[in-house]
Order: structure tokens, then sequence, then C-alpha cells
């Protein structure tokens, strides 16, 4: 048995995802930010898999402090199967004004990134040969393929995790989700480069438009309605719209499938490889902010 960490596994893509893998095996530890909401996906999952191997972290992304502490946990007990996977799903969206992480940056890129960030490196010198990890990003970081989504606006990663000078205009919430998304992609590209040698895979995937998913919480209460009400329309007649039980097929897939054996550095639209954006591709961009998310990852941990 091996050991796969979901983060965002209580709901939508991250629960289906870890119900898959449970479903073929894997021990899975379903990253959640509140007991209550962890032990329900656990007991949604139980109830169709019975001897399911679950177990409950609290993985905060919003909190560098409870990242830090998750993965120490991870690091330090024995008692589980041995990591294999980390999949980085969990992710909010802001329309609703500003707001501030834990740590005091703007909440969508530290939960988006710099939340992943402190967890994906912090383990992995748990990871074997054969490890993978999986990212979610999202095709709203290229405007050619966001369905209307407004374009990242790149800046820098201190400014980026600066809410003081955040915009609270919805459509700026927007932007700020756009923007972390393609942070994502430079943080995948970046580890792969640097793993360069180690058969340790790094991907990152798009799961398309997810209109079932709870990313619109955050939505008016009637948006909310029209998106639940018209979920099994659009992931039927929109290109690149699926349901996150279809797109958690394909996640499942890039965790445990022979046929992504040694891909790395790549992106994936659903099941297939494709190209991202050719924003994305700026190493210069990439290794700026692994450097910039480092400090601001140090600087966060040293004031508490």
């Amino acid at each position: 048995m091996r050991t796969v960490v979901i983060t965002g596994a209580t709901a939508g893509l991250g629960l289906h995802t870890a119900a898959r893998l449970a479903a073929r095996g894997w021990h899975v530890v379903l990253g959640h930010r509140g007991e209550s909401r962890g032990q329900a996906a656990a007991r949604r999952i139980r109830r169709r898999l019975p001897r399911a191997s679950l177990e409950l972290l609290r993985i905060d992304l919003a909190d560098l402090r409870s990242v830090a502490d998750a993965t120490e946990s991870l690091r330090r007990s024995g008692q589980r199967p041995p990591l294999r996977a980390i999949v980085g799903n969990g992710g909010i969206q802001v329309v609703d004004g500003v707001r501030r992480s834990a740590d005091g940056y703007e909440l969508t890129f530290a939960t988006n990134h710099l939340g992943h960030h402190l967890l994906v490196t912090g383990l992995l010198d748990e990871l074997p040969d054969g490890g993978r990890i999986a990212i979610v990003s999202s095709g709203t970081h290229w405007r050619e393929k966001s369905m209307g989504f407004p374009e990242p606006r790149w800046t820098s990663a201190r400014e980026l995790a600066d809410a003081r000078g955040a915009d609270p205009a919805p459509t700026a919430g927007r932007v700020r989700y756009a923007t972390s998304k393609l942070a994502n992609l430079y943080f995948v590209y970046e580890l792969a480069r640097r793993l360069d040698g180690r058969p340790v895979t790094v991907n990152a995937y798009d799961p398309g438009l997810m209109p079932d998913t709870s990313l619109s919480r955050d939505y008016p209460a009637l948006v909310q309605a029209g998106y639940r009400v018209a979920a099994p329309l659009v992931s039927v007649l929109l290109p690149g719209a699926r349901t996150s039980r279809a797109s958690a097929r394909h996640l499942a897939g890039l965790v445990d499938d022979a046929r992504f054996d040694g891909t790395t550095g790549g992106y994936l639209e659903g099941p297939k490889l494709a190209r991202s954006s050719p924003e994305s591709y700026d190493v210069a961009r990439a290794r700026q902010l692994w450097a910039d998310s480092e400090r601001l990852i140090d600087q966060a941990l040293a004031r508490r």
C-alpha cells in the first residue's frame, strides 16, 4: 500500500479523487481545514468503500504554520504506508473584496500558491523514486482558453502577496485567481527543473470548468443557485467543461496510471498533455517566484 496526500479533499474534485485512489488501494490522507468537514468526507467515501484506508490531517493552506505542522506530522509518523504522491488540489476564489490569510498575505495567492509551495517542498525528501506530484492549475491562466475569465496580471510574488494594495472589485478577485493559477504553473515547471535527474515527477493539471464544485461559494447566492441548476447541462454542452467526478478520474490517473511513468514538467488538459500559455514558460519569472516564495514563507513562519 502507498500513501497519497490530497489537499482540499473534503468536497468536489478533491473528494472524488480521494475516493478513486482509495478504491485503487491507496492510503489516502484527506487534507482538511476543519475536523467536521474531514469526518464527513471520510464517511462519504466509506459508505461506498467500507474498507477504504483513510486518514484525516488538518492542512489549512491559508495558514503556513498549519502547513508546516502537517508536513512535520507526515515526516514524523512511521505508522502509515510510505508516501508516494502529493495532490495539490485545494484552492479558493474570492470575489467579495480582499481577504487576508492567517499570515496577513492576500488570501488567494497564499492559499493557491504559497501553501502548496511549502507543503510540496517540505515533503520532497519523503518521496521515493517513482514518487509523483500533481498540482491543480486552471485554463484561466490563459485568456485564449479561459472561456471569458479575466486574464492574469503578473507583477511579483511580493506584490501579489500584499493585501494592502489589492483591488476589492469582484473582477480583480477573479484576476487574482487566474494569476494564482499561473503561479501554480511556474512552480511546477521550476520544480521539474530542480528535480532534473531525480526520478520524482511533477505535473500540472487543468480540470476544466467544473460548475458543480464549491469554487463559486463566494459568489452571490443567486449566482450559486444558477450554477447548481445549470451544472449538468453546462458539463455536457460546453467544450472544456466537466463534472468534478469526470475530472477526478483524470487527476487520479495522473497519480496512478503507468502511462504517466516518467512524465514530468507537463501540463494536462483533462487526460491529455497540452501546451500551457506562452507566458507560463518564462523561466526567469519562475525562478524569481521560487526565491520570493521561500522568503515570504520564512518570514511568515518566523513571525509565529
